[in-house]
């Protein structure tokens, strides 16, 4: 059902249409980030310890600390270990987040910053997340109104918008 254009929100609508491909390109890039991709793998607590807040996230864990990635890096010192990555992480985000508000996305390992050697996470920020951000951040379609008013008098309309005839009328917006 149409709604009805004296009651519409057209500011509030883009920006909840914002915010919800703000929350998607979160979403994604977190998934991404959270594969052995995009992340390096040895035991997979890396992989798993990407978290999305609105403040900045502190690398602090330990993979000692943390079972089943603490007997994997025990086994890796008498073979290769295989990873184990777990779908989604440690950190699912069970929240919404607002384009009006900072977000990070960071890793809570504490050797996060040695594992950004291997490039893996600048390819994604200068690939996959390039294009994550264009397909989900993009205007949609809409409809445009436009009408045509009285004139000061009360008699007849001020005409409509440039060679349209006088009145309410909408149209696709490409």
């Amino acid at each position: 059902m149409a709604k009805d254009f004296l009651k519409s929100d057209p500011i509030g609508d883009m920006e909840a249409l914002i915010n919800s491909d703000f929350n998607t390109v979160i979403r994604k890039a977190h998934a991404s980030l959270s594969t052995k991709t995009y992340s390096p793998v040895y035991t997979g607590f890396f992989a798993s310890s990407w978290k999305v807040a609105n403040s900045p996230i502190q690398a602090t864990q330990k993979v000692e600390n943390f079972k089943p990635w603490a007997d994997i890096a025990k086994e890796g010192k008498k073979k290769r270990p295989t990873p184990k990555v777990k779908k989604g992480g440690r950190f699912p985000i069970k929240r919404t987040f607002n384009i009006n508000k900072s977000v990070y996305i960071g890793n809570r390992a504490k050797y996060a910053k040695y594992a950004l050697e291997g490039g893996k996470i600048q390819y994604f920020v200068q690939g996959r997340l390039a294009k994550i951000i264009r397909d989900n951040m993009k205007e949609k379609k809409g409809k445009l109104f436009l009408l045509g008013a009285p004139n000061v008098d009360g008699k007849g309309t001020t005409g409509g918008f440039g060679n349209l005839a006088p009145g309410i009328g909408y149209s696709d917006v490409l």
